[in-house]
């Protein structure tokens, strides 16, 4: 029997700079055997105690957080934790990682996602137009760097990353490896997850229209069937409810459950040379043994 986490945590990452504590969602879970069990699943802000929304409050105090569970611990990341190959240049993950956001690898004058977005597309006509990583092509994700997502990545590897990979007890695989970690951090993309799991939707559950809201509660039904458990002396009675009122909340439970299925076997497998240096979204995994 694998050795289980303490805790496991999923977090859908908002950066917006007013309200990333209301619209980040923080799901902290404990397993139970084969079940993982919501404890707690609310937006960032409540999570952490804070009566800041602000991005420049809140994603600090979820990098201390983090850093400092009970070990062993895993978390679920959703956002991208590199960007393509070519980016990085000479420099390894780490170092790359703790450069930023005063410098963004080969690429020149970057000072905000904007411009991260403009200064990648111009730079990657020299690259074959390369924007993706090899695991977005994998999983039908987005460019890491692309429109609508640039401004979590700038945010989510500057302002949170960075912090943690400050610890050397935080691994995250296969880009850091460490000895005996504290935290293991994995990068999570709930679409893919949806995706794979029966009976569950991977597009049409988001905002706010009926059809939405139907989606989300197949998908929480979905997550159900995968052992996940909203119910019982351990667990957050109004999880459910949040999950199918907002797709923020049920993407940090999906992003648990990755999490889950994928520890400690994340931190063993084998990687290629692309992987350790662009990232790897995790899947559904081989479940637990």
């Amino acid at each position: 029997m694998t050795a289980e986490p303490a805790a496991v945590y999923g977090v859908d990452l908002s950066a917006a700079a007013n309200s990333a504590g209301a619209s980040t969602w923080v799901a902290r879970c404990i397993p139970d055997g084969e079940s993982l069990v919501v404890e707690e699943l609310s937006s960032a802000a409540e999570f952490l105690a804070l009566d800041s929304t602000a991005r420049d409050d809140v994603l600090p105090a979820l990098a201390d957080e983090l850093a400092s569970v009970e070990a062993p611990a895993v978390a679920g990341l959703d956002f991208p934790f590199s960007l393509p190959a070519w980016v990085l240049g000479d420099d390894d993950w780490r170092a790359f990682v703790e450069r930023t956001p005063a410098e963004w690898g080969t690429l020149d004058d970057v000072d905000g996602p904007k411009s991260l977005f403009y200064r990648l597309n111009d730079a990657s006509e020299d690259h074959g137009g390369r924007r993706r990583r090899g695991t977005d092509d994998e999983h039908e994700g987005q460019d890491p760097a692309g429109w609508r997502i640039k401004t979590q990545t700038y945010y989510g590897i500057s302002m949170l990353l960075r912090p943690l990979i400050a610890n050397d007890r935080i691994s995250v695989p296969p880009l850091l490896s460490v000895p005996d970690p504290k935290l293991t951090a994995v990068e999570a993309y709930p679409a893919s997850l949806f995706d794979q799991l029966a009976n569950a939707t991977r597009t049409g559950y988001k905002n706010g229209q009926r059809r939405h809201v139907k989606a989300r509660r197949n998908n929480v039904a979905a997550l159900r069937q995968e052992g996940v458990r909203f119910e019982g002396p351990e667990a957050d009675d109004d999880a459910a409810d949040c999950a199918v009122a907002t797709d923020d909340a049920l993407d940090a439970v999906a992003a648990a459950l990755v999490a889950h299925r994928n520890y400690p076997d994340a931190v063993k497998r084998d990687y290629t040379d692309t992987e350790c240096t662009e990232g790897k979204i995790f899947g559904l995994g081989t479940g637990r043994s």
